[in-house]
C-alpha cells in the first residue's frame, strides 16, 4: 500500500485465472449447504403436515358446534345430502371448510332419526404426521384420531 498525494492506493495484483474461489471452495460450501437442506426440509414437512392436522382437527370442532346449534333449534340433525347448505344458510356458519390436504369437502353422515352424526376426513391423509386412518368427530365420542372405518353414526 502506498500513499500519494494523500490517497490510499493497494497494489492488487491478479494473475490471469488466479482470481475467484477455487473449485474446492466451491464444493465445500454446495456440500454444506446440501447438508443443511438434508436436514432442514424433512424437519419442514413434518412440521407442516402436523400443522395441518391440527387444521382438520380445528376444522371438524368448528363444523360439530355449527351441527350442534343447528340441532339445539330443530332437534335434528341436517340431513346428509343437504348438511352444508343447511348450515350455511341458516347462518350456523359463513362458510364450511374443506380439508387441509386436498381441499375436498369433510364427510358427514347421520343416522335416519337424524339424531346422531360423524364428519370425517382421511383415510390416510396425515401419514406425514405420523397418523394412519382417519380423523373423525362424533357427536357422542368427540374427536377421534386414526380411526380404521368411519363408524356408522
Amino acid at each position: 500500500m502506498t500513499i500519494l498525494g494523500g490517497k490510499v492506493h493497494t497494489h492488487v495484483r491478479y494473475r490471469w485465472g488466479r482470481a475467484g474461489f477455487t473449485l474446492i471452495e466451491l464444493l465445500i460450501v454446495v456440500a454444506i449447504l446440501a447438508i443443511l437442506a438434508a436436514i432442514l426440509i424433512p424437519n419442514f414437512l413434518r412440521a407442516r403436515a402436523s400443522s395441518q392436522l391440527a387444521t382438520c382437527q380445528l376444522d371438524l370442532r368448528n363444523i360439530a358446534a355449527a351441527l350442534e346449534l343447528f340441532y339445539g333449534q330443530n332437534q335434528t340433525y341436517p340431513l346428509a345430502v343437504s348438511w352444508q347448505n343447511d348450515l350455511v344458510t341458516g347462518g350456523y356458519s359463513r362458510a364450511l371448510p374443506k380439508s387441509p390436504i386436498d381441499h375436498a369437502e369433510y364427510g358427514y353422515a347421520t343416522d335416519t332419526g337424524r339424531s346422531a352424526f360423524v364428519l370425517w376426513d382421511g383415510p390416510d391423509k396425515y401419514y406425514q404426521a405420523g397418523l394412519t386412518g382417519y380423523v373423525i368427530y362424533t357427536a357422542v365420542g368427540g374427536l377421534q384420531l386414526g380411526v380404521a372405518s368411519v363408524p356408522t353414526p
